[in-house]
């Protein structure tokens, strides 16, 4: 599809751009390679100085085969029973700690929101409290969280915030769950959506180096949990040949322990793509079109629900969406958004 007429689909999609709705970085990040390191290096990396009103408290959730995860519950001074909540969700190989995730919590907190920030199985704080991982189709995982929130927090409307993987994971559940009491809105950032195109894509050209850093990263991730917890569900003898490509360790490691016939079966049941038409919450879709991690073409052949308003600036990369003063556009956007 050319530049035109990828525009001309998107402007039907989105509707009118308001100018706060419009991303316009300058020439230098105006590339999806640059936009997605600029905005994990050159701003991403001085989150440490952000801090919360009060102290972070972490909440553990049991969830199947004796697993547990945990989420990390920022409370604004002012807040009191019935004020809005978020739960936040990380991408892959992230963690409440993300730069993203802290970020935008604390964002949140100064406009009196609740923030919920979840690891998944295995990571960050949960790395001793999983024998099995985390996967793109975990939404399971997020309805136990959520229960556990609205029992904190009853009579509060809770916003769901997916990055990635994350987002992926989010749009899944509002798609099979339906209409779910309490969820007010939601907003999912460069979701993967349909996981065989996006381990296809990340297969080819300059973003191999994508995929050889989430296959080495996510490698280095089993080992961590291993050693962490020696009882962790592994293949027998997978050490020997460790995969070399996602697609590779999704096919041995990740099909076989989370109960997959094969890779192409996790991605099929696990992408939230087939589910877009069901979603029945206020849901904000952000996908930038020269994304170098997630491909753009599903989001245009896809039948989304009424309830998703898709935004995808032509720029933006992963993550991203970075001008020379940092990623304000998109933190303003998901603050908006939840706060609407």
């Amino acid at each position: 599809m050319s530049a035109m007429s990828t525009e001309s689909a998107i402007s039907s999609l989105d509707g009118p751009a308001r100018p706060r709705d419009s991303f316009q970085p300058p020439w230098i990040f105006r590339n999806g390679h640059v936009q997605t390191l600029a905005g994990t290096y050159l701003f991403g990396r001085n989150t440490d100085r952000l801090t919360f009103a009060a102290p972070t408290v972490q909440h553990l959730v049991s969830v199947d085969n004796g697993d547990r995860v945990v989420f990390h519950d920022d409370c604004p001074v002012a807040w009191k029973p019935g004020d809005r909540v978020a739960i936040m969700l990380h991408g892959l190989a992230g963690s409440h700690q993300s730069p993203y995730m802290k970020r935008i919590a604390v964002q949140l907190c100064q406009h009196g929101v609740r923030t919920m920030r979840m690891d998944f199985r295995g990571c960050g704080a949960g790395m001793t409290l999983a024998r099995y991982p985390y996967h793109s189709g975990r939404s399971d995982d997020l309805l136990a969280t959520l229960r556990a929130v609205q029992e904190l927090c009853p009579g509060s409307p809770v916003s769901l915030i997916g990055f990635s993987m994350g987002g992926n994971i989010a749009l899944k559940f509002l798609g099979e769950r339906g209409p779910l009491d309490g969820i007010s809105r939601a907003v999912a950032v460069c979701p993967p959506i349909d996981l065989s195109l996006t381990i296809d894509f990340i297969g080819m050209g300059l973003a191999r180096a994508y995929d050889a850093y989430f296959t080495k990263t996510c490698i280095q991730n089993v080992r961590r949990r291993l050693s962490a917890r020696p009882d962790s569900v592994i293949p027998a003898g997978w050490f020997d040949r460790p995969p070399r490509t996602m697609r590779e360790f999704d096919e041995t490691f990740t099909a076989p322990v989370c109960g997959f016939a094969s890779a192409a079966d996790y991605y099929e049941k696990s992408s939230s793509r087939s589910y877009l038409s069901q979603v029945m919450v206020p849901t904000l879709l952000i996908a930038a079109q020269d994304d170098p991690v997630i491909p753009f073409t599903p989001f245009l052949d896809t039948s989304l629900s009424s309830s998703i308003l898709l935004r995808a600036p032509r720029y933006g990369g992963h993550i991203g969406f970075v001008t020379t003063r940092g990623p304000a556009w998109l933190d303003q956007q998901i603050v908006d958004w939840t706060l609407s």
